[in-house]
């Protein structure tokens, strides 16, 4: 969470790289070649539906503007969706002007873009959002070219910031200067692309990643040019990492300091700003006595360390959060009294603040209170992972606090909303930071959470009918970052909007012909209880085996099956994000004119993946069944990926074993079989 507009603009111009920024808003198109009109196929993937032709990126960053062009040729008639353009943007850092689009004909004839363009929000993997200009191409055929345009412009930098190095590094710690990036690698195959960078007057350097058989960057009389041909399309699976630090790519950055003679890598680069970023944290918490009489509430001296630092905890969250309030202009922000906190304890005497303003009142809270607790600045993992060689402070864009507490360190963020006690977002752990402190900075790594942090509890019963049909009432419950993840996607919607929700959710989970009906919901806005919902299920019919037997699977009902694999081979690595736990506790209820034939075995099987195990007692007249799957966390390479898809393969192979039911007097009763 970030301070100031300026430090949101930082983090979110991070993001919006994953835009692709290409150039040439020109006033004529570009010429389309006899050779773009005669290819026919993607030479690296046989029957693609489209390939991009021709992809241009300008770049200039003392003014302030990014041109894109892209020509798309349709191959097939699943090609044509590309005619739905997304330029995605981030309202307020960054604004999309100019474009202009096209469909270029095989007859010769050209169709101009003169619809209506809309905003709207995208939502990608891991809770990436952002802003998106769209609009649709006219009359998109197969065979059909397209072309589109456009310029992002941004606020340019003040004069001043370019005086000396030292004054552009100081700016730097709180605005976009971490220079471009390219993307070069495309979802499609781009059989040509140029990019060109037109740097700020200070040195320049960079890295490449992922892109074999192409050259490196040239740089003349302060322009930065590349060119690439023969792109391989980027080609995505299934619960992979953030498909940004996959794909073949060009990162600049600005130097503003020499590294010392004798380093050997880039940690100096990393310890200093650190360094620099500690003491301005420390100035704004401020010293323990200022907040003496503000921790007052912590309780007695009786209480333990853990009830105190909750109930401070539970303080801080109820300070207003402008990181999750809209934009305001200047004159809503003087109207609401909004004033700037020049230290944590105005933050408290104001009542409000920015996220990271927030969880350094929880430094500072804690501390007055007795504990050791300092800022810790880390690599957010859902967008991209952390790259050291990448000297680009904006990569530690997420601010968590560490306090040492029972003999060891425990990480908490008050500041994102409805996170409870004890756990942080999923993609804040397993990942790299800067502790910040009264001594300076120090390089951590934050621990993963545990399985059991996060468990999906179910508990119901479900009851057959003699036709075969089945009718299920049940208590769900969320627990970490499942309720955590389902809180955040849905914060801004009525109980209305959250009903229909969590019913799509569990619609797309259930077999087909399968009604769900959700009724009471509870914990929605209380962080530290768990997100419960009651809801039944009802279906008119299951498998039928002879004139007197009914089959029914073992787990009926199974919710979302995460991490299920259909694909027998996988080129990129599998991504778990956090570990997790599901606990089913289920009565199946027969009816009278039927008793239990057979029930299946005990399954207990424990891997480096994950731990499954699946009891069911057979009580003649009904069965009881216990499931317990364990998810473990982790970045499982592709070689493994048999491993893993023969162990989840097995898990749900052991849900769908078939219970035995007969309807005659001969049936087997008592004991299991």
């Amino acid at each position: 969470m970030l301070r100031n507009s300026l430090l949101t603009t930082l983090v979110l111009a991070v993001v919006f790289s994953i835009a692709n920024v290409n150039r040439a808003t020109a006033q004529n198109w570009p010429e389309v070649t006899k050779a773009d009109w005669e290819l026919t196929d993607d030479p690296a993937n046989p029957g693609a539906s489209a390939i991009i032709l021709y992809r241009e990126v300008d770049t200039d960053d003392k003014n302030a503007f990014t041109n894109t062009f892209y020509r798309i040729k349709v191959l097939k008639d699943e090609g044509k969706k590309y005619a739905d353009v997304e330029i995605p943007f981030y309202k307020g850092s960054s604004r999309i002007q100019d474009i202009r689009a096209r469909t270029l004909h095989p007859n010769g004839q050209t169709t101009d873009f003169d619809g209506t363009v809309y905003e709207r929000e995208v939502v990608k993997a891991r809770g990436v959002k952002y802003l998106a200009k769209t609009f649709t191409l006219p009359d998109v055929q197969t065979g059909s070219i397209i072309e589109y345009s456009y310029t992002e412009r941004w606020d340019k930098i003040e004069d001043w910031v370019f005086r000396s190095p030292d004054a552009a590094f100081i700016f730097s710690q709180f605005s976009p200067m971490f220079a471009e990036r390219w993307m070069v690698q495309d979802d499609l195959f781009t059989k040509r692309a140029h990019f060109s960078f037109k740097p700020l007057p200070f040195a320049l350097g960079w890295t490449w990643a992922n892109l074999q058989g192409q050259g490196q960057p040239a740089s003349h009389k302060g322009l930065v040019e590349y060119d690439a041909t023969n792109v391989p399309g980027f080609k995505a699976e299934d619960y992979i990492p953030p498909e940004e630090s996959l794909k073949g790519r060009v990162e600049f950055y600005y130097i503003f300091k020499e590294a010392p003679k004798n380093a050997k890598d880039t940690k100096w680069y990393w310890q200093d700003l650190a360094d620099k970023r500690a003491k301005d944290v420390e100035q704004f918490i401020g010293k323990d006595k200022s907040f003496t009489k503000a921790v007052d509430f912590v309780g007695e001296d009786s209480d333990s360390p853990e009830v105190k630092l909750r109930r401070i905890y539970t303080r801080v969250q109820q300070i207003r959060n402008l990181s999750y309030e809209p934009e305001k202009t200047e004159k809503e922000e003087k109207r609401q009294k909004i004033a700037e906190n020049n230290s944590a304890s105005e933050v408290v005497k104001h009542g409000f603040g920015w996220g990271n303003e927030i969880n350094e009142v929880f430094v500072g809270m804690a501390r007055a209170a007795g504990f050791d607790a300092a800022m810790v600045y880390v690599a957010p993992r859902n967008a991209r992972f952390f790259n050291p060689s990448l000297l680009d402070w904006s990569q530690l864009s997420a601010e968590i606090v560490v306090v040492h507490l029972n003999g060891k360190d425990r990480y908490f963020d008050p500041a994102s909303k409805f996170c409870p006690y004890g756990l942080i977002p999923w993609e804040e752990d397993t990942t790299t930071g800067f502790r910040l402190d009264k001594d300076g900075a120090a390089e951590v790594k934050v621990p993963p959470g545990a399985s059991s942090d996060t468990v999906i509890s179910r508990k119901g019963t479900v009851e057959l009918n003699e036709e075969g049909g089945a009718k299920g009432s049940f208590e769900l419950s969320f627990t970490g970052q499942d309720a955590l993840e389902r809180r955040r996607a849905n914060r801004d919607r009525d109980e209305a909007g959250r009903r229909k929700a969590l019913e799509d959710e569990l619609k797309q989970s259930s077999p087909s012909g399968t009604t769900v009906e959700v009724g009471d919901m509870t914990g929605w806005d209380k962080p530290d209880e768990p997100l419960k919902v009651r809801y039944t299920v009802e279906t008119e019919g299951t498998m039928q085996l002879g004139v007197n037997r009914l089959l029914f699977p073992a787990v009926p009902f199974p919710g979302e099956v995460k991490y299920f694999f259909q694909s027998a081979s996988r080129s990129l690595p599998v991504y778990i994000t956090y570990p997790y736990e599901e606990l089913d506790d289920l009565t199946l209820a027969l009816p009278k004119s039927m008793r239990v034939e057979s029930v299946p075995s005990a399954k207990n099987n424990q891997t480096g993946f994950g731990d499954y195990s699946l009891s069911i007692e057979n009580h003649g007249t009904s069965v009881h069944i216990l499931r317990h799957f364990t998810m473990q966390e982790g970045l499982v390479p592709a070689q493994y990926y048999p491993q893993l898809r023969g162990f989840l393969a097995t898990v749900r192979q052991a849900d769908e074993t078939r219970l035995v039911f007969r309807s005659d007097s001969s049936a087997h009763v008592g004991g299991d079989r």
